[in-house]
């Protein structure tokens, strides 16, 4: 019995070391795969962002009221405390863009990408690239930041919005459905998508949008004027509308008066569809010397003199002077 214990005791302790050896290895693994899960997982943006500095949270806020010259002060402080931080450069490039001193962005947007290469940092360079009329750059940038961070909504509507003006339109078209999946409240990208389907042909579907964006932001200007236009010059001419146009158009220049070109410039389609050039020309000329916020590198203010020649060739009086009408013939 006791040689039978003797020689068993030994096996078993054995087993029960085994045991204990592989039941430990198996817990530093499951403990490692958690901490994995934790760091790489956890939605930490979303519990630190309570405990972001407060002042680039006043700064940020200071952005969404347009306060700019606030916002400026605001990030410049950030800046001096935090140098390190991408973020305060981003921000004060987005400052610098909305006050027009795009050397001064590129300038804070290259900064931050030295700083930290992050989405939003892609993003700023980018679109300070694409006001400078450098799209083929302007889209490598957005490109990056998409990928850096795959739910970047703005990035792909303006990515969208550089194939279209490439008149890319397929690409467009996938790039703005997928940031609208992102960001369903996007009013912005479904307007986009209005124009894109627009200059796809795809009108109805273009409607639809318009309508959408009508009901999201009601008594926008902005979108009464973009609806004016849809039905001034939709290819679809069974969608066109020439009075309701006209209507929209004259409700948005009240409501916006004198504070951007393209106002100007829809009434003035809408005149010349319904047959007063002269009109239309009165108009034009106002759009072009106003200009417009849309288009900070004043691209659009090509196309505009190109309708006012339009709208003049159309209004010229028609009169013939150079023909010979008497007989070249002293004679008679």
């Amino acid at each position: 019995m006791m040689d039978r214990e003797g020689m068993a005791s030994p096996n078993l302790s054995l087993r029960k070391q085994n045991g204990s050896s592989v039941y430990s290895f198996l817990g530093f693994l499951i403990l490692g795969i958690i901490a994995i899960v934790i760091v790489f997982f956890f939605p930490w943006g979303e519990m630190l962002r309570g405990t972001q500095n407060p002042e680039l949270v006043a700064a940020n806020q200071a952005m969404s009221k347009k306060d700019f010259d606030k916002a400026l002060t605001l990030f410049d402080k950030y800046i001096s405390t935090n140098p390190g931080d991408s973020a305060g450069y981003v921000g004060r490039s987005r400052v610098y863009v909305q006050l027009g001193d795009l050397n001064k962005a590129a300038a804070d947007a290259k900064t931050a990408l030295a700083k930290t290469p992050t989405a939003q940092a892609f993003g700023q360079e980018a679109i300070i690239l694409k006001i400078k009329g450098r799209p083929h750059e302007a889209l490598k940038d957005f490109s990056e930041a998409i990928k850096l961070n795959p739910k970047y909504a703005w990035a792909y509507a303006q990515r969208a919005d550089l194939y279209s003006r490439a008149q890319e339109n397929e690409k467009a078209l996938k790039d703005i459905n997928k940031a609208l999946e992102i960001n369903p409240g996007f009013v912005e990208g479904y307007r986009m998508r209005a124009w894109i389907l627009s200059r796809m042909g795809k009108c109805k579907d273009a409607y639809d949008d318009f309508q959408r964006v009508a009901k999201m932001g009601a008594n926008d200007a902005w979108t009464i004027q973009d609806t004016a236009w849809f039905l001034l010059t939709c290819p679809d001419e069974k969608l066109q509308d020439t009075t309701k146009a006209m209507d929209l158009a004259k409700k948005a220049l009240d409501m916006m008066g004198a504070k951007d070109g393209v106002f100007q410039e829809t009434i003035a389609e809408a005149y010349f569809k319904q047959g007063d050039p002269l009109k239309a020309v009165e108009h034009q000329k106002k759009a072009v010397e106003m200009g417009s916020q849309k288009c900070p590198d004043e691209s659009c203010v090509k196309e505009m003199k190109e309708r006012l020649n339009k709208y003049e060739l159309a209004a010229r009086q028609e009169v013939r002077k150079s023909y010979e009408i008497l007989p070249l013939d002293s004679v008679n």
